[in-house]
């Protein structure tokens, strides 16, 4: 009878220590900012949008120069190197000028660098 109580008060030992090495590593993976914890990260669109607005030449295809609600991006882009998008810039065109420009993006970098052209 006292070897069967034994064996139970070990059991219950080993699973009282397994169930906190579980809420140990969960609490640490937690507080270290694991990826599965962290929100993906999406590029700016205001700055996004002033990017490609400062590299379109408006003499080329615009009557007047565009302005920032002139540039549509990609909504919700994540920063991903090497990501490669088109934006569009729509403003006033007449009949020899279509009044639209293609920009392409690159994000250069983890960070949100990007280059524009």
């Amino acid at each position: 009878m006292t070897d069967q109580r034994s064996f139970a008060r070990t059991v219950i030992a080993l699973s009282l220590a397994v169930i906190a090495c579980c809420a140990l590593t969960f609490t640490v993976m937690l507080l270290a900012g694991s990826p599965a914890v962290q929100p993906q990260r999406v590029l700016d669109q205001e700055a996004l949008a002033r990017a490609v607005l400062n590299n379109v030449e408006s003499g080329a295809d615009f009557v007047k120069p565009p302005t920032i609600d002139d540039v549509s991006c990609p909504a919700s882009i994540p920063v991903e190197a090497g990501r490669e998008f088109e934006c569009k810039v729509v403003g006033v065109g007449d009949g020899s000028r279509s009044g639209r420009a293609w920009v392409k993006v690159k994000i250069e970098n983890d960070l949100g660098e990007v280059s524009v052209g």
